[in-house]
């Protein structure tokens, strides 16, 4: 999965794909072996060149407030298929595909198929990289059709909801 994250005033291209329960992460062409683990709340164990790591990861909108010790950074992350689907709620017209933004497991489906649905109103919790992601309606609408079930699997890409 490709992303880029806003860092301070930088922007870093960040390849994640997932190796068993490690990933194997490149930052700006820099590669890492992580081994990540959620624990309580907005709380990880990060393990990388044997050393280790307790970070909270706390969403705030777009971003994410990240903690380690006394250092914190805000991250903005996105990705093609996020972007696509921000240029497509910019024309606001007709059915919108919601998808998901990386793979992962459908933990929850937070709506049905006929319900009406606000702007930014979570539709489905998506399970990806330990973190689960509430993923929003970018309009308000009805929602036309679910296409996943809790405890499956979704790609990058892959339709969830889709909203008129």
């Amino acid at each position: 999965m490709k992303l880029a994250a806003m860092i301070g005033d930088r922007l870093h291209e960040i390849v994640v794909e997932r190796r068993g329960a490690q990933f194997l992460i490149t930052v700006d062409g820099q590669r890492f072996e992580v081994d990540a683990r959620k624990l309580q709340g907005d709380y990880y164990s990060i393990l990388m060149k044997n050393r280790s790591y307790a970070v909270s990861v706390e969403a705030n909108g777009d971003a994410y407030c990240v903690r380690h010790g006394a250092a914190k950074q805000i991250v903005t992350l996105t990705d093609p298929s996020r972007r696509a689907r921000e240029d497509g709620l910019a024309a606001g017209r007709g059915p919108t595909n919601v998808t998901s933004m990386m793979p992962g497991k459908v933990v929850r489906v937070l709506v049905r198929e006929g319900d009406e649905v606000q702007a930014g109103q979570g539709l489905v919790v998506v399970e990806a990289m330990k973190m689960e992601n509430e993923i929003g309606s970018p309009k308000s609408g009805r929602v036309v059709s679910v296409q996943v079930e809790p405890g499956r699997p979704v790609e990058a890409g892959a339709t969830l909801v889709v909203v008129d």
